[in-house]
């Protein structure tokens, strides 16, 4: 029974994540699409990616705060409703407005049901949660493979964003309805604010610092970096880069397992300090590109584990809740990185993310410095 339970929540936690992740990276693939509709610039256009960071950032506290309350099970199948439903109106949009609208959701339930997913994968599974979490998080650049096969048959922005959202709510809620419920029946009431208390403080601004900075790091890697690599000639890096990234959230989830969060979280930080400061210091010379490059996507699987981390270091009644209130800066922020990078970047987009990624680097480093691995927790945090 236990088998068969963890086999079911495997299956409803992997292809939930992976529709969310498709469903929010659509519209990368049809920016100029919007662009070209609206008759706005690009960079007008892009601003969606802000809205969905800070939809994301308050549906995680939301429904992370209520799966807390009446479980799992039901607030995935209520994330995965809101992302899918979202992104089908989205495809009626007359306006960018509308459109900035509807991804505000899409974020909202995408990061909703994100948030869950870490509390469930510690609650599911006894033993290497650090693995899976790597593959869970490494969905993310399988769905953006996805979405480009999608958009090689389909063009049309209205027609992407409805095919996306009707065979997201087709194959997302059965398998989010399949789901084993994780959160056991407690006496007395949780209560969230003692997360910030004693020892639970420190440990909650820390793991926020390292999730932001993780952002900061990761997020540009993700977006803008692909377009930067393109316009210097570069675009069969991306293969590559998507291939790298993708090893590494696998490879540095299961390292976490055998090596623990910390020690790991460490080691990947100190490599992409070193590749940040290589680009943001050397004349891109194509060596010196690919090289410093390839040590960022190396680092960035650092984020693979962060989830299931994070979701370690509370107990049980709080552990959605807490998990997306640590995400919840990170989120935030990160929506703003790219631009962050752009603008610090003294002499090109590849420079500010140099610049960014050694800088959020150092801060990941000393704040795990400071941070011990997850004590033994109580039964839970309750008044």
């Amino acid at each position: 029974m236990i088998d068969e339970k963890r086999a079911t929540n495997v299956i409803g936690i992997l292809i939930p994540f992976t529709l969310s992740a498709y469903t929010i990276l659509s519209i990368s693939m049809v920016l100029k699409e919007l662009a070209l509709a609206f008759n706005s610039p690009i960079s007008v256009v892009s601003l969606v990616f802000p809205m969905d960071f800070i939809g994301g950032a308050i549906g995680g506290v939301v429904v992370g705060r209520l799966a807390d309350r009446f479980g799992r099970k039901m607030l995935t199948v209520i994330s995965v409703i809101i992302f899918s439903a979202s992104a089908i109106i989205a495809s009626f949009s007359r306006s960018l407005i509308d459109i900035y609208i509807a991804w505000f959701f899409v974020g909202f339930g995408v990061n909703a049901e994100n948030g869950v997913a870490y509390p469930l994968i510690v609650e599911s599974l006894s033993s290497q949660t650090g693995l899976f979490g790597g593959l869970v998080q490494g969905l993310y650049y399988v769905a953006f493979g996805i979405d480009s096969l999608t958009y090689a048959f389909i063009h049309s922005w209205k027609s992407i964003f409805l095919f996306v959202g009707v065979l997201s709510l087709a194959l997302g809620l059965p398998s989010s309805l399949a789901i084993k419920e994780t959160l056991k029946p407690k006496e007395g009431k949780s209560d969230i604010r003692g997360i910030f208390k004693g020892g639970y403080a420190k440990k909650t601004l820390l793991l926020s610092i390292i999730i932001t900075a993780s952002f900061m790091l990761v997020v540009p890697l993700l977006s803008i970096a692909p377009a930067a690599l393109g316009s210097a000639n570069k675009s069969w890096l991306l293969t590559i880069m998507s291939i790298v990234g993708f090893a590494s959230f696998l490879f540095s989830g299961y390292a976490s397992d055998i090596l623990g969060r910390k020690k790991t979280t460490i080691i990947l930080s100190l490599i992409g300090l070193v590749g940040g400061l290589l680009l943001a210091l050397l004349h891109y010379a194509e060596i010196d590109i690919i090289a410093s490059m390839l040590l960022l996507y190396i680092s960035s699987g650092l984020f693979a584990y962060e989830g299931v981390w994070v979701s370690e270091n509370y107990s049980e009644d709080v552990r959605a809740s807490a998990s997306n209130i640590v995400f919840l800066f990170g989120r935030l922020i990160g929506g703003f990185s790219p631009s962050i990078a752009i603008l610090i970047g003294t002499r090109s987009i590849i420079n500010g993310i140099g610049l960014l990624s050694f800088l959020s680097s150092l801060i990941i480093i000393f704040s795990s410095l400071c941070l011990k691995e997850a004590d033994k927790l109580p039964a839970y945090l309750g008044i």
